[in-house]
C-alpha cells in the first residue's frame, strides 16, 4: 500500500482499513467549521512546539492509512522522521481529532479511534457538532464534554480550552 497515492493526492480522499478502501466522510458546514476551530486552538497552544495540520493521512500500519480530520505532532516527533516519511506519518500524533457527519459510517469512526489509540496517540477527540459535545479518549477512559466543560488533561498540559469556544461560531450562524 505504500505505493498509494491515489486518494491522497486527489479527490476523493480515501482511507484504509486493513486493507479495505473506502472514501472518507465528505463534510458539511458544521463539521468544517468545529474542524477549524479544534485546527486553531491546537495550533495557538502548541503552534511554538508542534503543528496542528488539518486532513493529514497517517500511516498505522502497511493496510492501514487513515484521514483523521486533525492531527497535532510536536516538531521533534516529525524530526526524527525521515522527510519523506513526514508526508505520510507512520508515527503516533500527540493528539487527533474526529468530527461527526451526517454521513459517518455506522461503527467506523470508533473503530479509527480505537485504532489510533492502540498504535499510541493518546489523546483523540471525537467532536459531535450538533450535540455540542466532545468525547475525550485516551488509553485510561473516556469521558464526555459539554458546553458547559472546560478540557484539560494532564496527557497535554499545554492544552486548555472551554468546550463552547469550539461550538461558538456555529452557534452564531444558527447551526
Amino acid at each position: 500500500m505504500r505505493e498509494m497515492a491515489r486518494g491522497i493526492d486527489t479527490k476523493p480522499h480515501l482511507e484504509w482499513l486493513d486493507g479495505v478502501e473506502s472514501v472518507a466522510v465528505r463534510p458539511n458546514t458544521p463539521h468544517g467549521v468545529a474542524a477549524m476551530q479544534m485546527l486553531k486552538l491546537l495550533d495557538r497552544q502548541g503552534g511554538e512546539f508542534g503543528q496542528a495540520m488539518p486532513e493529514l493521512h497517517v500511516r498505522l500500519s502497511d493496510n492501514t492509512v487513515l484521514l483523521p480530520d486533525v492531527a497535532f505532532y510536536r516538531n521533534d516527533a516529525l524530526l526524527s522522521v525521515p522527510r519523506d516519511e513526514r508526508l505520510i506519518p507512520a508515527i503516533p500524533a500527540e493528539v487527533l481529532v474526529e468530527v461527526r457527519s451526517p454521513n459517518d459510517r455506522p461503527g467506523f469512526r470508533e473503530e479509527k479511534i480505537r485504532r489510533y489509540l492502540a498504535w499510541g496517540t493518546p489523546l483523540v477527540f471525537d467532536v459531535d457538532p450538533p450535540a455540542r459535545t466532545i468525547v475525550v479518549h485516551t488509553v485510561a477512559g473516556v469521558r464526555r464534554l459539554t458546553q458547559d466543560d472546560t478540557f484539560a488533561d494532564p496527557l497535554v498540559p499545554w492544552l486548555t480550552f472551554d468546550v463552547s469556544e469550539v461550538f461558538d461560531r456555529l452557534d452564531r450562524l444558527g447551526l
